[in-house]
């Protein structure tokens, strides 16, 4: 897709000068996932946000696709926009249905008009708290310049999440936000942990620990710290 550069900078310089202190954080938020769908032409954005109690948890989705694309990933623990977070890196795919790396969430994404996928870390601290996720509704092949730009609206989004941590603790997304920066550690070092134990790589690692949480209905933090406590093996 060629991108309109006018709109691509009029968007993101409209973005940069928003102030949370003056703006809900969360709407600040749905603004840039809204601005990624429209400048990219995607059928659908959304962010997940580290969570404590399920390790992953959508904060803002476009519409119904990128609200599907979310609460599959949230649910089942897996896919391009968890794998991003896991390895901090961008994960494409440019067409669900050739692939075999996310054989839970491609069926059900597939099914709801999902085709193509990016996702983006969001950095914050030293570290992936999240990701910014793209989907589109037809095979998509991501161009350099298209990758650049949506990590750029992940810059901004970066930006404005840690300028609404510092300007307003109380706003619920921002106490969502310091339980990211709080929990993502253990979380991260439990990953390793289990990496090295089990002789496996990151994205297992996780959802192994994400899956033992929701079997035994507990928080993903809780069971974390107790196995880097040595207090619990899996």
């Amino acid at each position: 897709m060629e991108i309109d550069k006018v709109r691509l900078d009029a968007s993101l310089a409209r973005l940069h000068h928003q102030v949370p202190s003056q703006v809900e954080l969360a709407k600040l938020v749905s603004e840039v996932v809204g601005a990624v769908t429209e400048i990219f032409d995607l059928a659908g954005a959304g962010v997940l946000l580290v969570d404590a109690d399920r390790a992953l948890r959508s904060i803002a989705a476009s519409d119904s696709t990128g609200a599907l694309l979310e609460r599959v990933q949230e649910e089942f623990g897996e896919g391009p926009c968890v794998e991003s977070f896991i390895v901090d890196e961008i994960v494409v795919s440019n067409d669900l249905t050739q692939e075999d790396r996310w054989p839970r969430v491609t069926p059900a994404l597939t099914a709801g008009g999902v085709r193509a996928v990016l996702g983006v870390p969001v950095r914050l601290g030293g570290g992936p708290i999240g990701t910014l996720n793209v989907a589109d509704d037809q095979v998509r092949q991501w161009t350099t310049s298209e990758r650049d730009a949506i990590v750029h609206f992940g810059g901004v989004l970066e930006n404005l999440l840690l300028a609404g941590l510092i300007a307003d603790r109380n706003d619920r997304l921002a106490r969502q936000l310091q339980y990211a920066l709080d929990y993502r550690v253990p979380i991260e070092r439990a990953v390793g942990y289990l990496m090295a134990t089990m002789r496996t790589d990151p994205v297992s690692a996780f959802e192994k620990l994400r899956r033992t949480a929701r079997d035994e209905r507990r928080r993903v933090s809780e069971l974390a710290e107790e196995i880097l406590a040595g207090q619990r093996s899996l």
